[in-house]
């Protein structure tokens, strides 16, 4: 398979995906998370939703392809045209560690005060 059809397929496949996991159910909270993961060589595209009032985020990931400036800029520029969602960006780079700097991040659970 050529690398224009590989791509092209990809991404068709992240939208599919993304309209699954997106329900829009009523008082949830939807958002996409982008990871430039430096360990696998790879980004990941996740989908997070929080239901209101409740402390469970879940996650889904989307999609996955190899560390490419060009196809991370092709699947952006697909998803951003498909939705408006915000997006946030993590980099494996700089990991976040819990321990007792950490007093508040609710993206990951540690919520103790």
């Amino acid at each position: 398979m050529d690398k224009e059809t590989e791509l092209r397929l990809g991404i068709k496949s992240m939208l599919s995906q993304y309209d699954h996991y997106f329900t829009r159910a009523p008082h949830t909270r939807y958002w996409l998370v982008v990871v430039d993961n430096h360990f696998e060589d790879c980004y990941s595209f996740f989908i997070y939703m929080q239901r209101f009032k409740a402390k469970l985020i879940k996650s889904y990931e989307i999609a996955c392809f190899n560390h490419s400036k060009e196809d991370y800029r092709n699947y952006m520029t697909a998803l951003q045209q498909h939705t408006h969602l915000s997006v946030y960006f993590r980099d494996t780079h700089r990991l976040i560690h819990p321990d007792k700097v950490i007093k508040v991040d609710l993206f990951h659970g540690h919520n103790h005060k």
